[in-house]
This record gives structure tokens, C-alpha cells and sequence, in this order.
């Protein structure tokens, strides 16, 4: 009977003083749980998205099927990368405040890549068509905001008014009201000299992360002078210049679509070659989980200066790229001024003539005349036309 009292004792005071020591068991597996799937959806929202087709993504962004105008596949490849900020998994990241975005650095670098790219080219619009429009004004209103932004309107607000905006113009270049791009490459080469100055403070970022000045002189990369990088951001602008350049080979790739007869006219097919393969190069599989800065033949390479080099061997492209289509198109302007001398002096030369003709005095106003219309020559005019012209 004590016995069995004692265990009725024993129950009773377990049952007014209960234990509540079980309840962590639970909450411990619950957030373990919860940090397995954040550090899965980070692994996940850090892909990269693939490249896209160009003309795959004009034909989705377009509505009408009547043969593109000039400037079609860049302004639709455009608003694909702007869309692309959106629909890949994990959305817009940079301004987010909870797990997993909060923590996945490499991925909001990247993002900033693209959207500098997206900038650069929503601004040059105006230098490919000069009656780009209101459109073109809201579409750079919307990506130059603050991309931090989380409070409504949010980043992904202004992303959205972005893509609107793009394919609002988009549909200019098919319903007639005269959206296009210019010929003879007008406004291209602003735009590469525009991408070539953002390449370039990548690359003396990338350069600052190099302690062997001597290995960047040896590789012809212009040693920094004034950047500097902490060494736990190197891995940011590793995956910036990653970002970048994504969207640079994209547009570069439209652009030739949209400019293909004024790049071969001037002769720079083999150089725009050149320039997609080396952004081609920087896109290869990163399979290293941190970003690596060895030296010299060691077990480690150096990745910043791998970057580094390519974008110092793409720079120099770019350069020749720009230099070219600014002569083709200046080019193109000086022989059209020619043009309009020419006809203006023979207009001149016939008056002349019909004049010496009433006055019978047709042999010394002949060569009045001959002399008169000898500025239509842009040689005796003083006026050359460039380099460039054909």
C-alpha cells in the first residue's frame, strides 16, 4: 500500500508542477528545419539564369508579326533582362530584409550588374532614335531608382513600370508612328563608349584585389591607382563584373541583329566576334564555391585577375568597335554634306552658263564657270570627308 501510495504522491505533485522541458524538442527540429530550407532556396536563388535567345525573346515580347524594324531585337531584349530581374527564382533579392535574401550577397552583386547594364542601355536609346518619346522617359525614370527600395513603391514597383515601359516603345517600332533605330550605326558608337567606361572602373576594381602589380603590367592591365577593395568584397565585384557582363553579351548580341549591315560596312564583323567571345569567356561555369586569389603557379588561381585580364582584352575591342562606327557614321554625314555641295554648284554652273549665253560672251564665262564649280570637290573645299567613308 506505501508503495502505491507514494506513486499516487508522486503523480498528483507531476501533475500540479508540470514540466515543460519537452516543448524545446519540437522548436529545435522546427528551426533546424527552417535553416535547411533557407540554405536550400539560397543555393537555388544563386543560379544565374541561363542565357536567352534573342530573337526568342523578340518574338515573345512582340505583338504584331510584321517584319521588325530596325531596333526591334535590342529595345525587346531590353525588357527581357528587365523582366528576367523579376521571374528568376528568388525574384528581386537586393532589398530583401529576411532569410535568404538577406545573406546572399553574391546574388545581389550580380543583380547590380544586370541593372547597370539595363541603365546604360535605356539611356542610349535616345542616341539610337532621337524621337524615342515619352516611353524612353519613363523607362529610365523607373531603373534609376533607389534599387534598395522595399516600401511600396518598391524596386520591383519601378521593375514592373520598367518592362511597361520598354514594351510600350516596343510597340512603336509596329504600329507606324516611326520607331527605329538610325543607319549607318548612328548613336552605337556612344552606346559602347558608355559600356566601355563602366567595364573600365570594374576592371580597376577587380585590378585593386591584385597584390602582384607586376603580374597586371605583365598581362598589359593598367595598374589601380585609386581603388580600393576590401578583401570581403572582392567577392561582389567578382560576381558584379559576372552580372555585366551576362547582360552585355545579350544586348551586344542584339545590337548586331539590329546593326548588322553598318558593322559590316564598315568593317568590324571579326572585332564584334572578337568582343562576344570574350564576354563569352568570363560566362564560363564558376565552379569554386568562394572566389579564389592565388598566386603565381600555386594550387589556387586567381580569379579577380582572370576577370581583370578579359575585360582589359575587351576593352581594347570595344575601343576599335567605337572608333570605327563613329567613323562610318561621320563618315556617312560628311559624304551627304558633299553630296548637297556638289548639286549646289552645278546649280550655280548652269546660271552662269545661260547667262554667258545672252551675252555672247560664252568662252570666258565657260571657264568663269569651270572655276566657279570647282569647290564642288571636297578636296578643293577644304572640306575632307573622314576616314570612314566609303
Amino acid at each position: 500500500m506505501s508503495s502505491r501510495r507514494q506513486r499516487a504522491e508522486q503523480r498528483r505533485q507531476e501533475l500540479e508542477t508540470p514540466r515543460y522541458g519537452w516543448i524545446w524538442k519540437p522548436l529545435v527540429i522546427l528551426l533546424a528545419i527552417l535553416v535547411m530550407v533557407a540554405v536550400g532556396l539560397s543555393i537555388w536563388w544563386s543560379v544565374a539564369p541561363s542565357r536567352f535567345g534573342v530573337e526568342t525573346a523578340t518574338q515573345q515580347q512582340r505583338i504584331s508579326a510584321a517584319p521588325a524594324a530596325r531596333g526591334t531585337v535590342s529595345v525587346a531584349t531590353l525588357a527581357t533582362l528587365i523582366d528576367t530581374l523579376q521571374d528568376k527564382p528568388g525574384g528581386y533579392v537586393r532589398n530583401d530584409l529576411l532569410p535568404p535574401g538577406l545573406w546572399m550577397d553574391n546574388m545581389v552583386a550580380w543583380e547590380t550588374g544586370v541593372l547597370t547594364q539595363a541603365r546604360i542601355m535605356a539611356s542610349s536609346l535616345s542616341h539610337f532614335d532621337t524621337q524615342s518619346g515619352a516611353a524612353v522617359d519613363e523607362l529610365i525614370a523607373a531603373l534609376y531608382q533607389d534599387a534598395d527600395d522595399w516600401l511600396a513603391p518598391s524596386m520591383e514597383d519601378h521593375l514592373a513600370l520598367a518592362g511597361q515601359a520598354a514594351r510600350e516603345y516596343l510597340a512603336r517600332f509596329d504600329d507606324g508612328a516611326g520607331a527605329s533605330f538610325g543607319e549607318q550605326g548612328v548613336g552605337a558608337a556612344s552606346y559602347l563608349e558608355s559600356v566601355r567606361e563602366a567595364l573600365a572602373a570594374l576592371r580597376e576594381r577587380l585590378s585593386s584585389a591584385v597584390a602582384d602589380t607586376e603580374r597586371l603590367t605583365e598581362l598589359g592591365i593598367e595598374v589601380p591607382r585609386e581603388a580600393e577593395v576590401p578583401w570581403y568584397r572582392v567577392d561582389d565585384v567578382f560576381h558584379e563584373t559576372r552580372g555585366q557582363t551576362w547582360a552585355l553579351y545579350q544586348l551586344l548580341v542584339a545590337l548586331e541583329r539590329d546593326q548588322a549591315d553598318s558593322i559590316a560596312a564598315a568593317g568590324l564583323s571579326d572585332d564584334y566576334a572578337r568582343a562576344l567571345a570574350e564576354l563569352e569567356r568570363m560566362q564560363r561555369q564558376f565552379w569554386s564555391p568562394m572566389v579564389l586569389r592565388g598566386s603565381g603557379l600555386g594550387i589556387f588561381a586567381n580569379y579577380p585577375l582572370s576577370m581583370a585580364h578579359h575585360l582589359s582584352r575587351l576593352d581594347s575591342v570595344l575601343l576599335s568597335l567605337t572608333e570605327g562606327l563613329a567613323s562610318e557614321g561621320g563618315g556617312s554625314a560628311a559624304a551627304s554634306a558633299s553630296t548637297q555641295e556638289a548639286d549646289a554648284a552645278s546649280g550655280k554652273a548652269a546660271a552662269v552658263n545661260d547667262e554667258a549665253a545672252d551675252d555672247e560672251v560664252a568662252d570666258e564665262v565657260g571657264e568663269a564657270s569651270a572655276d566657279d564649280a570647282a569647290p564642288a570637290s571636297p578636296e578643293d573645299d577644304g572640306e575632307l570627308p573622314d576616314d570612314g567613308a566609303s
